[in-house]
C-alpha cells in the first residue's frame, strides 16, 4: 500500500509537470514510469488512506506505518489533490501519526524500541521541502489549508469579498478539511517536549500562509464555526508558550 500511495503521488507530480500544473486529463510523460499509476482515482487513494487510518488508531499501527514512505508521501500528496474528503483524511491520519504515546517493540537482539510517527513526519517535511523546492518546510501543509480556507470563506462569505474563488466542493466538506489540518497542526506543534521548541514552530509555521488562513478566519462568518476551536487552541497554546518562554528568562 505504501508503495502505491508513492507511486500514485509521482504520478500527480509528473502529470502536473506535463500540464504545466493543470492536470485535466491523464496524458504520457516523458518518462512514463508512473503512467500506469495516474489512472487510479483520487477516491481510491482515499479509501486507501482512510483504511491506514483505521490501523494507526492503535499504538503498533502507528509504528508500522511511521517506518514506510507513508508520511512522506502524505505530506506530498497535499500538494498534488483537489478533493477535501482526500484532505481531510490525509490531516487526520497525520494527526495520530504525532501521538505522544510511543510503542515499545522487540528488536531482533531482544532490546526495546521506542517508535513514534512524529519523527516520521518530520522527515516528510524535509522530503517535500527538497522535493518541491519549498523556502519553508510546512508550505506543503500551509497552502493546502490556505486554498481550503479561500474556498470556504467565498462559500460563506459576500462573492465581492473574495474574488475568482472555485465554489465546487461543499461547504461541509471544505469545513471537515480545514478543521482536521489545523487539528493537525496543532497536534504536530504539541508534540515537541519544550515550550522553546513549541514557539520555534508555531512562529516558523506563521511565516507561511497559515498566517493568511487565520487571519481570513478571524471574520465574523465564521463565529460560529468549529474551526474556531482549533484557531482558538493555536492562539492560547502560542500565548502559553510565550509567558512559558519569558519567565525562563527572567
Amino acid at each position: 500500500m505504501a508503495r502505491i500511495l508513492l507511486c500514485w503521488v509521482c504520478a500527480r507530480a509528473s502529470q502536473a509537470d506535463a500540464q504545466n500544473y493543470r492536470v485535466e486529463t491523464t496524458v504520457e510523460t516523458g518518462d512514463k514510469r508512473f503512467d500506469k499509476y495516474a489512472g487510479i482515482s483520487e477516491q481510491i487513494i482515499s479509501e486507501a488512506i482512510l483504511c491506514i487510518l483505521c490501523l494507526s488508531t492503535v499504538g503498533v499501527g502507528v509504528a508500522a506505518v511511521a517506518e514506510t514512505s507513508i508520511p512522506a508521501s502524505l505530506v506530498l500528496l497535499l500538494s498534488f489533490s483537489d478533493s477535501s474528503c482526500m484532505h481531510t483524511h490525509v490531516f487526520c491520519l497525520l494527526r495520530k501519526l504525532c501521538a505522544k504515546h510511543s510503542v515499545r517493540r522487540a528488536m531482533a537482539d531482544s532490546r526495546w524500541k521506542s517508535e513514534t510517527g512524529f519523527y516520521a513526519i518530520l522527515n516528510g517535511f524535509t522530503r517535500a521541502q527538497t522535493a518541491l523546492r519549498l523556502r519553508n518546510r510546512f508550505d506543503s501543509v500551509a497552502n493546502c489549508l490556505f486554498a481550503l480556507v479561500s474556498d470556504l470563506a467565498y462559500k460563506l462569505m459576500p462573492h465581492e469579498a473574495i474574488e475568482g474563488r472555485s465554489t465546487a466542493i461543499s461547504g461541509d466538506h471544505m469545513e471537515k478539511a480545514v478543521i482536521s489540518g489545523l487539528a493537525f497542526v496543532n497536534a504536530f506543534i504539541e508534540a515537541h517536549s519544550s515550550a522553546t521548541d513549541r514557539l520555534r514552530v508555531r512562529n516558523e509555521f506563521l511565516d507561511t500562509a497559515l498566517y493568511q488562513s487565520m487571519k481570513l478566519l478571524e471574520a465574523p462568518e465564521f463565529e460560529h464555526s468549529m474551526v474556531n476551536s482549533e484557531t482558538r487552541r493555536f492562539r492560547r497554546a502560542y500565548s502559553n508558550d510565550i509567558s512559558m518562554c519569558n519567565s525562563k528568562i527572567q
